[in-house]
């Protein structure tokens, strides 16, 4: 039977009932589905007792700039992300992630949202938004209103397939400020094929120079630990340097160091440390060209 027609699947229309919803025991939230349907057509997790469908929840889709910083909503899908102008504009590092995602027809039914919440380690959206800096909106029914709270991504994720959502708590809204005028910021994944398949690494970099010298400096990896990672030796290593091949060299090195991969059937522990440092040096490279 189609989870439409199940007794227990719900359609709220407010974050409010949305929320209430999904506190609910056994409950479990559906915005895009690509990663979740899959997994419970195979038997890999448990159907939920009930679902709380969100496609039709008002005011958590759509991208907006709202007092100086860019607004995504967690239903916004990776199409509109990869081609939306504000996006495009402000922080082009997260529309190149998300219009590499799987493939088309993924990528216009899978969220931002989504993406996250799954929280796997290899999310391609979750790098970008650590070199922005990005804030998620969390939103949740008391018993008599709505409260909301903040998390910065770097602190979202807790494990794979674990985030700090407590039940009942809903992902609405992601916030960050634009690339600053004269920043670069790039992020790549490297795979045995370029889409349909989860990153062997992914890696991003955003650095700012002032006279020659790093004075900003962000570094995330992907598919390297347990889950998606700041890389706070490495940005050490650049900053209030030159952008020489000593200092790539040396951000390669902590790059080395502070990640944390497994091996696996895609890769060895020590093929993703080398790809990582491979992939690092090409990034900042390209800031010179």
């Amino acid at each position: 039977m189609p989870l439409e027609q199940s007794d227990r699947y719900l359609a709220p229309h407010t974050v409010q009932e949305a929320t209430q919803d999904a506190a609910g025991q056994g409950a479990a939230v559906l915005a895009g589905g690509t990663d979740l349907l899959p997994r419970w057509s195979k038997g890999v997790v448990k159907q939920p007792d009930a679902l709380v469908s969100l496609k039709d929840v008002e005011g958590i889709n759509g991208i907006a700039r709202i007092n100086g910083e860019v607004r995504v909503g967690a239903l916004a899908t990776m199409s509109e992300i990869a081609s939306d102008p504000i996006i495009r504009d402000a922080a082009p590092v997260l529309a190149n992630a998300a219009g590499r995602i799987a493939c088309p027809q993924v990528r216009n039914r899978a969220t931002i949202g989504g993406n996250l919440c799954n929280a796997s380690p290899a999310a391609d959206t979750a790098v970008p938004l650590i070199l922005l800096d990005a804030v998620l909106d969390i939103a949740a029914w008391n018993g008599s209103s709505l409260t909301a709270r903040e998390v910065p991504v770097t602190k979202f994720f807790k494990g794979p397939g674990a985030t700090v959502l407590a039940p009942g708590e809903l992902l609405t809204h992601i916030r960050f400020k634009p690339l600053a005028a004269g920043a670069y910021a790039a992020w790549d994944k490297f795979g045995t094929r370029p889409a349909m398949e989860i990153a062997v690494a992914s890696v991003g970099v955003a650095v700012r120079l002032d006279g020659g010298t790093i004075v900003h400096a962000r570094v995330g990896y992907g598919s390297v630990a347990p889950v998606p990672m700041r890389g706070r030796k490495a940005e050490v290593a650049l900053m209030d340097r030159p952008l020489s091949a000593e200092t790539i060299e040396r951000c390669q090195a902590a790059a080395r160091d502070e990640i944390a991969p497994i091996t696996d059937v895609r890769a060895s522990e020590g093929y993703r440390r080398d790809v990582v440092a491979v992939m690092l040096g090409r990034l900042l490279r390209n800031v010179e060209s």
